[in-house]
Parts: structure tokens; C-alpha cells; sequence
């Protein structure tokens, strides 16, 4: 097992062992996904259309798992979900080009597993992982992600220039599902925990002035949507730029070995009362590098643009992740923190669907070349507005007692 400080307990570092796996064959996965499906169907409507259906299959499987957690295990859940995205990406190599056919059907598949995973992570998370080891628990979840992720791009991206047609896409398509079969094996290392109580969502949903629970719902939203823009997004238009995967594989490699020593070094010391001054410098550097990318769109900048990204993504990664399960904690209303944390899931789906609407949207109203323009700078502005906005509902928890 990888040696992780003695600081993290052994359930602790089994489950960050599962999520890291998971994390970095989703990550793999996802570098050029979009530009496979974007050259296997030469559309990126069908692709967005595709990711919403997907984000709305992960909701109904949050609803599924809701209505079951007294009676099946977490870990059940968790397997579930990995082994769903484990198929997902075989069958995506057994159908190969005829894949553009099932895209819709897959897309659902995709969700399905996604939200299982995420629905009993989150939970085991909230149950197993201690308040003083939460910095560091999502600091080095980052921080392996990034590890793998120094030399799989610049290979696979390699792999991709050196093999005819789409062979290079399957080999990294393959990767990814080994990397998930392994993080099947690992998570038998973590202990079983089924709860007794029911989650009471439709009444979570429906809480009203409570500010630390509406500045969950909003911080979720908003991640929701900068998250699907991002991901849909950027690589595409990285490959608009350079259109060449081995060099966008590389520059992706950059971004993951700067992310290893920024993650480690830097975020991995982050807590309530630093966090708020660290989320103000990743988003002003956020927003600058967004803008300068959609207003120039060149491979300086571009090259520029995954230097600093390797720097501050993981900040906000790490931020992101410590904040929601604080404010989850501190919201009450006796409601529990796991309630909170799966409720939470459901407006940052309605973000991930609202952030593909609008890029769906904008794609069918201007060229795509402006329409990758504008939605990067929309991105970058986004995590400025979240600071302000965070820090005037609940004043990023400096003063609350946790």
C-alpha cells in the first residue's frame, strides 16, 4: 500500500487510496474524451447533450441510493458505481467507431455509475475521514491525481500521434479501466458501514434560512457549473489552439507535476482561517489566465495558462471540498452532516446541467471558435464572483467555532 503519514487513520487511507484511483482514471479518461468524441462524431452538440442526460441519470441515482442506505451497505454503493464505469469505458472500447451510435444510452450509463460512486464516497468521507485530517485528505487526493497524471498525458498523447486513426484513444481508454479495476480490489480494505437512519432529502431541499446550508447549496451550484464548462470545454478548445494531442498531452503532464509540489506543499496546509486568502489569489490568477487565453488564443499563453493552472487548481479543488463538508457540519437545523452531504449533490448536478445548457447554447448561436472564447472567460470570472459571494454569506467560517 502507498505510504501515506501516520497522521491519516487506516480506514482513512484505504478510502483515499479508492478515491485517488477513482480520480485518476476518471482524470485519464477525461484529458481527451472529448476531443475522441468530438473527431468520432464531428459535432459538440450531440457530446453536451450527451453530458446532461448524464448528469441527470447521476441525480436519479442519488435518489435510488437515498431510498435504499438503510438497507444496503456504502461500500456496495461505492463498488457499484467504479464497476459501472469500468464497463462504461469497455464498452466504449468494444464498440469502437460504432460507439457515435449508443452515445446517448452510454452517456446514461456513465451518470448511473458516477452518482453511485459519488453518492457513497461523499458519505464515507463524511463518516470515516476526521475534521483534522480533512486538509490533508483532499490535498493528497490532488496530489496522487496530479502524480499520475505527469506521465500518462505526454505518453498517451504519444500513443495517439504515433497510431493511425482513433488506436491511441482506446489504449488510454484502457488505462483508465484498469486503474478503476484496481481501485475495485482496494476498496474490499475498507470497512463496511451501513446507516440506520433515512436521509431526509425533500426536506433538506427544502430548508429555508438557513445561511450555512444556503451557502453550501449556492457554493455547489456554482462549482457545478464552472466544473462541466471546464471540462467539456477546455481541452476542445486547447485542441483548437494545437492541434496535436501529443503536445496538449504534455502541457497536461506540466500542469500535474506542478500540481504535485503545489497540492503537497501548499494546499495541503490550508484551514479555516487561511482559506479564504488563498481562494482570493487562485481566483484573481484564475480569472486573468481564462481571460488572456479567450482573448488571445495562443500556444504561449495556452502553455502559460497549464503552468499556473498547475499552481491554483488544486486550491480551489482543496477549498472547495474542506468548505462543503464544514458548512455541512455546522448547518444543523437537526438535520445530520450526511444529509447535508447528499443533498448537496443535487444542486451541484443542477449547475453541472445549467453550465452544459449554456454552453450548448452559446455553441448553437456563434461559431464554436468565439463560442470557446466566451465560455472560457465565463469560467474564469466565476470563481471570483464565488469568493465574494461566500465571504458575504458566511465570511468563510473565520469566526465560527467547528
Amino acid at each position: 500500500m502507498l505510504k501515506i503519514k501516520n497522521t491519516l487513520t487506516k480506514e482513512t487511507k484505504y478510502l483515499l487510496i479508492v478515491g485517488m484511483l477513482f480520480l485518476a482514471g476518471s482524470n485519464i479518461a477525461s484529458v481527451f474524451l472529448n476531443v475522441y468524441l468530438v473527431r468520432l462524431t464531428n459535432s459538440i452538440f450531440i457530446i453536451l447533450f450527451q453530458n446532461i442526460l448524464n448528469y441527470v441519470s447521476l441525480l436519479i441515482a442519488f435518489i435510488i441510493g437515498t431510498k435504499f442506505i438503510s438497507k444496503i451497505n456504502l461500500v456496495t454503493f461505492l463498488k457499484t458505481g467504479i464497476f459501472s464505469m469500468i464497463a462504461y469505458y469497455l464498452l466504449i472500447l468494444s464498440l469502437k467507431e460504432q460507439a457515435q451510435l449508443f452515445l446517448i444510452p452510454l452517456g446514461i450509463f456513465n451518470g448511473i455509475g458516477q452518482g453511485f460512486y459519488y453518492f457513497s464516497f461523499n458519505l464515507l468521507t463524511g463518516q470515516l475521514v476526521k475534521k483534522s485530517e480533512q486538509g490533508r485528505f483532499f490535498s493528497y487526493q490532488q496530489t496522487f491525481s496530479y502524480l499520475f497524471g505527469i506521465i500518462i498525458p505526454s505518453l498517451s498523447g504519444y500513443i495517439i500521434s504515433i497510431y493511425t486513426k482513433l488506436t491511441g484513444y482506446y489504449i488510454l481508454f484502457f488505462i483508465s479501466a484498469l486503474l478503476l479495476i484496481i481501485g475495485i480490489y482496494m476498496s474490499i480494505f475498507i470497512k463496511g458501514l451501513t446507516l440506520n437512519q433515512n436521509i431526509r432529502l425533500l426536506e433538506v431541499l427544502k430548508l429555508k434560512g438557513n445561511k450555512y446550508w444556503n451557502a453550501n447549496k449556492y457554493y455547489n451550484f456554482s462549482n457545478g457549473i464552472r466544473d462541466s464548462i471546464f471540462n467539456q470545454i477546455f481541452t476542445v478548445f486547447a485542441y483548437t489552439i494545437i492541434s496535436n494531442e501529443q503536445i496538449i498531452g504534455q502541457f497536461n503532464s506540466i500542469m500535474a507535476c506542478i500540481g504535485i509540489f503545489s497540492s503537497s506543499l501548499i494546499a495541503s496546509k490550508f484551514n479555516r482561517t487561511n482559506q479564504k486568502n488563498y481562494h482570493l489569489i487562485a481566483s484573481m490568477i484564475y480569472f486573468g489566465i481564462m481571460s488572456l487565453l479567450g482573448i488571445f488564443q495562443s500556444p504561449k499563453i495556452l502553455l502559460i495558462t497549464y503552468i499556473l493552472l498547475g499552481v491554483v487548481y488544486c486550491w480551489n479543488q482543496t477549498i472547495f471540498q474542506s468548505v462543503k463538508f464544514q458548512l455541512a457540519k455546522i448547518a444543523n437545523n437537526d438535520y445530520n452532516q450526511y444529509e447535508y452531504i447528499v443533498a448537496s449533490e443535487f444542486p451541484i448536478a443542477l449547475g453541472r446541467i445549467i453550465g452544459l445548457s449554456i454552453s450548448l447554447i452559446t455553441c448553437s448561436l456563434f461559431s464554436l471558435n468565439n463560442a470557446y472564447r466566451f465560455l472560457i472567460i465565463f469560467n474564469g470570472t466565476l470563481w471570483l464572483i464565488d469568493h465574494f459571494i461566500i465571504n458575504k454569506k458566511v465570511q468563510w467560517l473565520e469566526k465560527e467555532k467547528l
